[in-house]
């Protein structure tokens, strides 16, 4: 079997048209082989996959690959790749512990993820090119840094679709402030027409939604989508539900509430994100799964069951991403049955484990700000 012929097929196939039984026939036995490639690499990896007595020749299904815990890209440097392969290295946010994940990106990694985050995104927005209004700061996405934060991340993915691109927040002394001119300025260029706008949840609800109202700007762009995330634990501790920012950003820019979308991801498996289908359900692409586990026992939980989430993806090949287990709790809710048409399992996102630090970028900000609001 040729895996890296085999990767770039499910990477170049239009998604959610297999089904679930077929992308786990696809999935297995490059999975199988990438922790094969992994141990051979690796004594402390070998280590841990063997510690289960399980050989990744008898894996029988994808839930069988041991996860590795998102907490331990924290506390160790986890490669699969030699140090001068690595070009690129992607931190998470620093969280509540103050320590960041470390995640080695080599030339065929960065490949894949560009690749396989185009794919997802065109199914839901489009292959398009239009322009971009960026809820955020230039600062995030420097082209001449080494390393490049979760923010930084999904910026250039969503900019792969841009015809241009435009920062609209600036930062003054670590608070991010509205550049009402350049607003003005995008809309008085594009206003009626279809546009993209990508931020994080917690910045545009708390920075973005209030400086908009307070200078009175009503925006005009019914034709545009709204793609967000990060940050929903502290607005839920402010009793800010998804339907109410969507319905709120929705009046602001003039649009239906079915423009606002929330992805789920993780800078440990950049490449693969979750976005919200017209249903209100998150879809795993083809070359990627999630996999619910009990919070207690690890096996894998029933459909309707909430547990861990779990998120397989082929992507890595310079750091074991093959199956991590996060910190957050989510549910199964069908498979290769969503009212949207999209196969494969659909789930939903519920929280963060309780006791866990912050880990979400816009999380992070809620932190670091809190004393501020």
């Amino acid at each position: 079997m040729d895996i890296k012929s085999a990767i770039n097929d499910l990477l170049s196939q239009e998604q959610y048209k297999v089904s679930q039984a077929d992308k786990e026939r696809a999935l297995l036995p490059i999975l199988a082989q990438q922790v094969k490639d992994n141990i051979a690499f690796s004594p402390s990896l070998k280590k841990f996959y063997t510690a289960l007595g399980i050989s990744p020749d008898g894996y029988k299904a994808v839930a069988d690959i041991p996860p590795i815990p998102v907490s331990m890209f924290k506390k160790f440097e986890l490669k699969t790749c030699p140090g001068d392969q690595v070009t690129r290295v992607l931190n998470s946010s620093a969280t509540t512990s103050g320590i960041p994940s470390k995640i080695f990106i080599n030339k065929e990694t960065s490949f894949r993820q560009s690749k396989g985050l185009i794919a997802i995104l065109k199914n839901f927005i489009g292959s398009a090119r239009r322009p971009v209004l960026v809820i955020d700061t230039e600062s995030i996405n420097k082209n001449e840094a080494e390393t490049l934060s979760a923010r930084g991340a999904a910026v250039r993915g969503i900019s792969n679709f841009g015809s241009k691109i435009v920062y609209v927040m600036d930062e003054k002394n670590g608070e991010l402030y509205l550049n009402i001119e350049k607003l003005k300025d995008f809309m008085k260029a594009y206003a009626g027409q279809e546009i993209l706008a990508s931020g994080f949840t917690y910045i545009i609800w708390t920075r973005f939604v209030n400086q908009v109202q307070d200078a009175g700007i009503k925006l005009d762009f019914p034709a545009m989508k709204l793609v967000h995330s990060g940050g929903w634990k502290k607005l839920a501790a402010r009793a800010v539900t998804k339907d109410a920012f969507s319905t709120k950003l929705a009046d602001i820019f003039s649009t239906k509430p079915g423009n606002i979308i929330d992805f789920y991801g993780m800078v440990e498996q950049l490449g693969v994100v979750f976005l919200d289908c017209e249903a209100g359900y998150k879809h795993a692409p083809n070359f990627a799964d999630v996999i619910i586990r009990d919070v207690y026992t690890m096996q894998e939980n029933s459909i309707g069951k909430p547990g861990l989430i779990e998120i397989a993806s082929i992507i890595p090949s310079s750091y074991p991403g093959q199956a991590i287990i996060t910190e957050d709790v989510g549910e199964i809710v069908g498979i290769d049955n969503c009212a949207c048409g999209r196969k494969g399992k659909y789930f939903v996102f519920r929280s963060r484990v309780e006791r866990t630090e912050t880990r979400g970028c816009g999380d992070t900000f809620a932190e670091r700000r809190k004393d501020k609001t």
